[in-house]
């Protein structure tokens, strides 16, 4: 398969949980990330021979050495990987977990105020007691057993408990499908991928990255997708693998769901929400199903919880931290854009597009834009610490214990007033529209900006970069970043030019 992006991001140091979907490549990733070990055993805990290791009630120090015995392999301390997959199939190998991690670290992930982990790219973690961890760069574990790490493709109550940022046993990390940076990588177009990360981007690779984002936008990110159309470079063969990613999710929600009626009306749900993705809805009825919230809503739920998609709910203050208001319609942030456009039947008018902003209302913009931004907050972190501090909630909300997505409207029932995504800056809450039309048109952005204790503001289009000095509608002066929404993974790096040049 293809370099995944996160790989540079896993310390060998450090007990995490992998999580995603399935078929987003998290067993390929951990097979890339085991060459950095001197050995590996992969236990799968889908199977009823590598669950029964944890039947028998007895120490951790006990379980390792049938684990090694078992599988026949030498536990070379901190050189040994040991794999856990599908973790959440076995409740004998979460308790393991918690016995063995926490005789290292003395039961906490963190160990510092707010239940942070230091150090997640650079393999030291900061405050884990008993000295178990040598805090030279790259230094390895000293007395320490060996690594584990565990893959899940579903979140349940006792992972999310197992990868609490304070209280758990093991980093929370997440893989999403492939972000357009790899979907370059992948299509083998280095020259497009060298522009791509040169900041600015070149003005004469616009337009090629600008085609090659529509054909992202097309396909989707989904590794086995990304894979058939970089081998054949025709999209007629992609009608089977899109299906069949389908009915890997439909398989997963027995797991969620209490008994036959329930799973159906979920699997009915998953198959009526691609037309709404992007957009906000409402749980009564929805879909024209013939059910009340109740029902509804938990089937959503069991649909986030094998990461389909996201209910995103908007926030109403133009400062920081952001609160999400769970009384007010959510927006639906599905796992892949390619799916959305295959089962909503609407890949013809986005492949005859220049500009996806002039579809379908600007939805399948929002949902790629979207996608993008979770999957680089996933490799970097847009929010940083404010006086030298992390605030208790970080300023992204949290799905599942993963960052999600936050969106803005104003705090009044009636008022239409929406922005697109609104994303953590040092101490800022920055406002990003996805649109396009003058500046002056961008009504929604306006409010916010006279809400907002700043003056910065990004729109996300098919137009080149471009940075202009503006203002509301009620005279407020403001800066606007306009930037290609191929960029929309890059927002980071560009705010940081953007906001010098503002402040001269």
């Amino acid at each position: 398969m293809f370099p995944r992006l996160l790989l540079n991001n896993l310390s060998r140091n450090k007990p995490f949980c992998l999580f995603g979907a399935r078929g987003v490549g998290k067993t390929t990733l951990i097979g890339e990330f085991a060459g950095k070990f001197s050995n590996f055993i992969h236990l799968d805990l889908e199977t009823e021979a590598d669950r029964a290791i944890f039947n028998f009630d007895v120490s951790a120090d006990e379980t390792l050495r049938a684990i090694s015995f078992l599988k026949g392999t030498e536990i070379r301390g901190s050189g040994t990987l040991i794999v856990l997959d599908e973790i959440g199939r076995c409740a004998g190998a979460l308790r393991w977990v918690r016995e063995q991690v926490g005789g290292w670290t003395g039961g906490q992930v963190g160990g510092r105020t707010g239940g942070q982990v230091d150090g997640w790219t650079g393999g030291q973690v900061d405050g884990w007691t008993g000295g178990q961890v040598d805090r030279r760069t790259g230094g390895e574990a000293e007395g320490r057993g060996p690594m584990i790490v565990a893959v899940s493709s579903v979140m349940t109550k006792e992972l999310a408990g197992l990868t609490d940022p304070v209280d758990g046993y093991l980093q929370a990390c997440f893989l999403f499908p492939f972000s357009f940076e790899e979907f370059l990588i992948a299509i083998v177009d280095e020259p497009a991928l060298e522009a791509f990360r040169e900041v600015p981007v070149p003005f004469y690779a616009y337009e090629k990255l600008l085609n090659h984002f529509h054909l992202y936008s097309l396909i989707g990110g989904m590794p086995e997708i990304t894979a058939e159309y970089a081998s054949s470079r025709h999209l007629a063969g992609l009608k089977q693998v899109y299906r069949k990613i389908e009915n890997r999710f439909i398989e997963c929600l027995p797991d969620f769901t209490p008994g036959a009626k329930s799973r159906d009306l979920t699997a009915e749900v998953l198959q009526n929400t691609y037309p709404f993705a992007a957009t906000r809805i409402s749980f009564n009825r929805f879909g024209n199903l013939d059910k009340g919230s109740r029902e509804i809503s938990q089937a959503f739920k069991a649909l986030e919880s094998i990461f389909f998609l996201q209910m995103i709910y908007p926030g109403t203050s133009a400062v920081l931290p952001v609160s999400p208001d769970q009384s007010r319609f959510p927006r639906l942030q599905l796992a892949d854009t390619g799916l959305v456009n295959f089962f909503s039947g609407i890949q013809k008018p986005l492949f005859q597009s220049h500009d996806m902003n002039a579809i379908f209302e600007g939805q399948i913009a929002r949902q790629v834009v979207g996608q993008e931004i979770l999957a680089a907050g996933n490799t970097h972190e847009l929010d940083k610490p404010v006086n030298g501090q992390f605030s208790a909630q970080p300023a992204q909300s949290v799905h599942n214990g993963m960052a999600g997505l936050n969106f803005w409207t104003r705090d009044k029932i009636q008022s239409t007033a929406e922005v697109d995504f609104v994303l953590p800056y040092n101490d800022l809450l920055i406002p990003v529209v996805v649109r396009s039309g003058e500046p002056g048109r961008l009504r929604s952005l306006h409010q916010f900006i006279d809400a907002a204790p700043h003056a910065y503001a990004i729109r996300l289009y098919a137009g080149k970069l471009t940075v202009l000095q503006t203002q509301t509608l009620h005279g407020k002066k403001f800066f606007l970043l306009n930037l290609p929404y191929f960029l929309a993974g890059k927002i980071r790096e560009y705010l940081n030019g953007f906001i010098r040049l503002a402040n001269g």
